[in-house]
């Protein structure tokens, strides 16, 4: 069974607690940290590995759109779920502009919206791939391609000098996971990620 790890962003323990109830109705593993204010949102992001965040609006220590633009600050990629007990009408729409994949009202939220989001969520993010993060993964790729180059040097140096068994051991361990990390660059080239 799946264990998905939600962050769960949510300063109404009530509340917090009913989704904590929700999610453990579902088939799916669902592993929920839940924390009430941004700072430990951001705490927790930075210790953990999150699928996604579902994320009160207004918290404590920040309000509004902020809270947005703080989570994707701090994690470009995962999918956010915006849940609000706001009832303004344009309320979506600047949630999503502000990087949001979704926003729910609390009032409409029952297990199955709540699954539907999370999974839609999910769908959007990997379609909508951040221009960032693409940015990040490349700069990310051509350091490891320097360091392959500066390996490899190294390996001629060392080839040069004396050899024994534990040189002429370390030389194909490193032989053979510089190549493992030019194969692995390659297929991300050709977009098998």
């Amino acid at each position: 069974m799946a264990n998905i790890r939600v962050l769960l962003i949510e300063d109404d323990h009530a509340y917090a607690r009913l989704l904590e109830r929700m999610l453990a109705l579902s088939p799916v593993g669902f592993h929920v940290t839940v924390v009430d204010r941004l700072t430990e949102a951001l705490s927790q992001l930075y210790k953990g590995r999150f699928n996604l965040i579902l994320s009160d609006l207004n918290l404590p220590d920040i309000q509004g759109l902020d809270t947005i633009e703080a989570l994707r600050s701090a994690e470009s990629s995962l999918p956010i779920i915006v849940l609000t007990g706001l009832e303004d009408a344009n309320i979506e729409e600047r949630v999503i502009q502000a990087g949001a994949q979704l926003c729910l009202r609390k009032s409409d939220v029952d297990t199955k919206k709540l699954l539907d989001a999370m999974h839609r969520a999910v769908r959007i993010s990997r379609q909508n791939t951040s221009p960032v993060m693409d940015r990040k993964v490349n700069r990310l790729l051509l350091e490891l391609e320097e360091s392959i180059v500066t390996v490899k040097n190294a390996i001629a140096v060392i080839e040069t000098g004396q050899h024994d068994v534990q040189q002429h051991d370390a030389l194909h361990t490193i032989r053979s996971h510089v190549g493992k990390m030019q194969d692995n660059i390659a297929r991300y080239r050709r977009g098998e990620r």
